[in-house]
């Protein structure tokens, strides 16, 4: 995937010594967001919770060709909250983003964080000791590339999506209707 990198952002990983943080956001009823810093970090227009570290990111691959790619993740630290919403919800499907910021040397943000990965969560399996760690799969969106979308072209699949429209209101009737041409 091709990246445009503003100026700042090209000095900021060129560098010799590149200090990073990562974030990751989980989308859960309540979207669990968590970085790698040793403490809170505002970015995006939210508080960042910073867990010190995230445990573990598998590498990310990037194909050139139209094939779907997934990432693991195991996020360690995790505050026993967002533990309880993960063991009551169905949450299969919703989106995981994964960033990578270069820093400053004052561990401040250089410039605008790069997305990494960008795709759906799947089941993850929880450890909960003395503190609660999750591993989560997540796979990108081309996943569902080949999947059929199921759609039907009646009233109430229209009124699911889009409410209120009468588009569709008439189909039932039209289906073994009898018209007469050319009279």
């Amino acid at each position: 995937m091709t990246r445009v990198l503003d100026g700042g952002t090209v000095a900021a990983v060129t560098a010799g010594h590149v200090p990073y943080l990562f974030f990751v956001q989980l989308d859960f009823s309540q979207p669990l967001r968590v970085c790698s810093a040793g403490y809170n970090v505002d970015w995006n227009g939210a508080t960042w919770l910073g867990l010190g570290s995230l445990g573990s990111i598998e590498p990310i691959q990037e194909q050139a060709s139209l094939e779907a790619t997934g990432v693991r993740l195991t996020l360690t630290g995790v505050p026993s909250e967002y533990v309880a919403i993960m063991l009551a919800e169905q949450y299969q499907g919703r989106p995981c983003q994964i960033w990578l910021a270069p820093l400053r040397e004052d561990l401040q943000l250089a410039a605008s964080p790069i997305r990494l990965f960008s795709g759906r969560m799947d089941v993850p399996a929880i450890d909960v000791g003395e503190t609660a760690s999750i591993t989560v799969s997540a796979e990108s969106k081309m996943v569902a590339w080949d999947r059929a979308k199921v759609r039907r072209y009646n009233n109430e699949d229209q009124q699911s999506r889009y409410p209120g429209d009468r588009g569709f209101e008439f189909v039932a009737q039209m289906v073994e209707k009898q018209l007469m041409w050319g009279r």
